[in-house]
Order: C-alpha cells, then structure tokens, then sequence
C-alpha cells in the first residue's frame, strides 16, 4: 500500500515536472516567435522608410538634371533658332520680293524646328513623363540626348514585351539608368555604348556596355562615397541583383536584373 502510494506521488510529480517543461517550451517558443516577428516588424518599417528616402532622392536627383537639361536646350537650341528667326525677321526687305520670300520660307522652317523643340522639350518636364511614356520610352529619350550631344554612339536595343512595372520601382530604375549613362559619359572615355533591355516571362534585365577605359570594380565599391554603392543600394531596395564586370583598359558592363 505503501508502495503504491510512493509511486503515485511520484507519477505526480513526474507529470508535473513534464507538464512545465512542456509550458516552459511554449512559452520559451513563443517569446521567441514575438521577437523575431517585432524584428521583422521593424525590419520592414526601416527597408520602409529607406525606400522612400530613395525614391524621394530619385525625384530631386531626375528634377534637378531635367532643369539642368531645360537650361541647356534654351540656351544651345531654342535659344539660337529663336535669334535666326528674329535675325530673319528684322532683316526682311520687303522691297527686294524675291530675297523676302525665301528668306520667309526659311523663316517658317525655322518656327516648325522650334516648335518641334518645345514639343520634345515638353517631355521632360519631370519624372511623371516616366509613368505617361514608359520606362522603356524614358531611356530611349536619354540614348537619344547622348547621341544628339556627338560625343558618343550610343545603341539601344528593346528585346520583348514591356511589363506592368509599378511607378515607383520605375522610377528608381529610371534613376539607375541615368546614373550609370552619366559615369560613363563623365569617366569612361568611352566612344561607343550599348543599351539592351531584354524582357522575358520573369525576369527584367537592363544591361549597360561601354569601350571605355575600364576600372578597378572592388576598389571603387569599396571607396568612400562612391556612386555603385548607390546603385548597389537602390537594386536592393527594388528586390534586383547589380552586376559590375569591369577591368583597367577593358570597358565596363553593368547590368541591372529585377524579377517580375
């Protein structure tokens, strides 16, 4: 009688024993199941809030190039054939008919070429034309100011369908594309560049190349304040991979892969 009385204590204090072991794992579990999600939590309210900061960034980055390419355009284009058509105008001698015509003719070529102007003007007139036109479109119209500046041959090829992109990744894209075109043109020496934009069923590509003088890719990642590090900040705030093969003397390719 004894005996079994020692073992029922016993087997009640095994259970307990188990019993709070078990509630002790639970609670252990669950602490630590609250942490990590509070970490998570707060891990995506800062990738939040660094892509905000970046996409801001990115509009006063494209607004201020697009005033400094406004101001260009009216002091180099719109400017020069605005002085032609006046030059024109106030030389006009009526009393000369044949002179007067032509120099008239030539007069409304003239206002056609600047009207044209202010039309493709228009279209930079701020990063909203990313969202009206198209990223594809948007970086044709930058290979477009590259070769009208006759420093460069710049090649942009299109290779499928594009996607649905949302507006504020194709904005930070946009802003990628200009950056690596502007160090190139500002530091490759580079004659020629090749665009591409490849699309297929689940990945986004856009891929850079240039015949300049190349560069050491691990020091200049490394360097303090260096612009690929912006770059390589902005492909992770948008879920894409950058990849960067250059070497001194064998130009550099860069591209930019997102999954869809």
């Amino acid at each position: 009688m004894f005996e079994d009385k020692k073992e029922y204590i016993l087997l009640i204090i095994l259970s307990t024993s188990i019993l709070i072991f078990l509630i002790s794992v639970v609670i252990v579990t669950i602490t630590r199941y609250k942490v990590k999600q509070q970490a998570l939590f707060e891990e995506k309210n800062l990738l939040q809030t660094q892509f905000s900061q970046t996409l801001l960034q990115s509009q006063i980055e494209i607004q201020e190039q697009t005033l400094q390419h406004i101001s260009r355009e009216l002091h180099d284009n719109l400017g020069q054939v605005a002085s032609l058509i006046k030059i024109n105008l106030t030389t006009l001698k009526l009393n000369e008919p044949e002179k007067a015509v032509e120099k008239i003719e030539h007069t409304k070529d003239l206002t056609r070429q600047l009207i044209a102007d202010i039309k493709s003007l228009s279209v930079s007139l701020g990063s909203d034309r990313i969202a009206q036109t198209g990223l594809a479109k948007a970086i044709e119209t930058e290979v477009e100011r590259l070769n009208k500046t006759g420093e460069f041959v710049a090649i942009y090829e299109l290779k499928g369908a594009m996607p649905e992109i949302d507006g504020d990744k194709s904005l930070i894209l946009y802003r990628m594309a200009q950056e690596v075109l502007n160090n190139m043109v500002k530091h490759s020496e580079a004659k020629h560049i090749n665009i591409l934009l490849h699309v297929n069923e689940n990945l986004f590509i856009l891929a850079f190349r240039d015949d300049g003088i190349g560069f050491n890719a691990a020091e200049k990642m490394n360097a303090s304040g260096a612009g690929l590090r912006n770059l390589k900040n902005r492909a992770t705030l948008i879920n894409a991979q950058l990849h960067i093969h250059s070497l001194p003397g064998n130009g550099t390719e860069i591209t930019i892969e997102m999954p869809l």
